[in-house]
């Protein structure tokens, strides 16, 4: 809410330069200067909350992929689709920006990314069931008049249940051997195409205030998803460490580094991208891998007299992990948890 009421109105001014307060539990302001990291952490925060369901502005299918939700009037009112716009706004800001965030998206919802429409072999994507169904139909080898259909489809919604013809006259149109095709094909239309048309338009209109429709085009499907949001694997490790660079004393050969490295190597899959979070403000790798992150992964050395005088942290604007020199490979895997688990800012330091 406090994002779309700051932003939601600046439109393409979103290209602009964003700088990022965060107010910590205390209601006071975090001591962290945005050079960059905190605006990435507060926009892939954003983009993660504001595509909840809770939301109600966008559903998910069966495989848990995104799509707009073709309801959200009952939600919102008439504020549905300028929220929509500018959830598109936040995704068009994270491509401009080169951020991956979470959400990812159904296949025929891409598909209007793309400025292409959505056909029957797509219906898969969004629901599944309806389309065993329409193939059903159309092998059926009865006298498909005995299924009572007619050229129209029925919506519930705000209790009510409303009947929405597919042709004009379509619910006194009844679906025989002859036009079955056609009408499996308008339901899939009506689907795919039609049924929240306008939330869909509303989001891509926020989309393309920074981004040029004709930049987009160029991708598949699967190639723009993974511009949005990234790999979906856990990154390489050895890929981090070749690119990884040392300060303020640190070198590869570093015991403290190579227990570092150690923990890492024994982590999970999770802890490994709550650590990139922790350091990029992105938990996953850059799409071409670690060899184009600007800045650099660094590990900058911290001196410390006893295991209990500092936890690690990190500088988000320039991916530096500020790393003590931990007596053990132990205490480094603990307190190195204890950091990236804390959700904690700046405090840390």
């Amino acid at each position: 809410e406090d994002g779309f009421r700051l932003l939601g109105r600046l439109g393409p001014k979103l290209k602009e330069r964003l700088y990022v307060t965060f107010i910590n539990a205390a209601g006071r302001e975090e001591t962290g200067i945005d050079a960059g990291g905190l605006f990435k952490e507060f926009w892939t925060s954003l983009s993660l909350v504001a595509f909840d369901q809770q939301y109600g502005l966008f559903e998910t299918t069966h495989d848990h992929l995104l799509h707009p939700n073709p309801n959200s009037r009952e939600v919102y009112g008439t504020d549905h689709l300028a929220l929509l716009e500018f959830l598109g706004c936040i995704v068009g800001k994270a491509m401009y920006e080169l951020i991956v965030i979470q959400p990812r998206f159904a296949r025929f919802f891409l598909s209007k990314f793309l400025g292409r429409l959505s056909f029957i072999g797509d219906l898969p994507s969004l629901d599944p069931e309806l389309y065993r169904n329409l193939a059903f139909l159309k092998s059926f080898d009865g006298d498909i008049r005995d299924l009572c259909l007619t050229f129209a489809v029925t919506e519930s919604g705000l209790g009510a249940q409303t009947e929405i013809d597919l042709i004009p006259g379509g619910s006194r149109v009844e679906v025989n051997e002859t036009n079955k095709f056609r009408y499996i094909n308008m339901v899939a239309h009506y689907h795919l195409n039609v049924r929240g048309s306008a939330q869909s338009k509303a989001f891509l209109r926020g989309f393309f205030q920074l981004i040029q429709p004709k930049w987009v085009q160029m991708f598949t499907q699967p190639e723009l998803q993974t511009l949005i949001s990234g790999s979906t694997t856990a990154f390489r490790v050895q890929d981090l460490r070749k690119h990884t660079v040392y300060a303020n004393g640190f070198h590869s050969l570093d015991r403290t580094v190579s227990r570092f490295w150690q923990v890492v190597e024994g982590f999970t899959d999770h802890e490994r991208a709550m650590l990139l979070k922790f350091v990029t403000s992105c938990e996953r790798p850059p799409l071409l891998g670690f060899d184009v992150l600007y800045p650099p992964f660094c590990i900058h050395r911290i001196s410390i007299s006893s295991d209990d005088e500092r936890l690690v942290t990190a500088s988000t604007c320039f991916n530096m992990l500020k790393l003590p020199t931990y007596s053990s490979q132990k205490v480094m895997r603990e307190k190195l948890l204890l950091s990236i688990t804390s959700g904690t800012g700046f405090e840390l330091s």
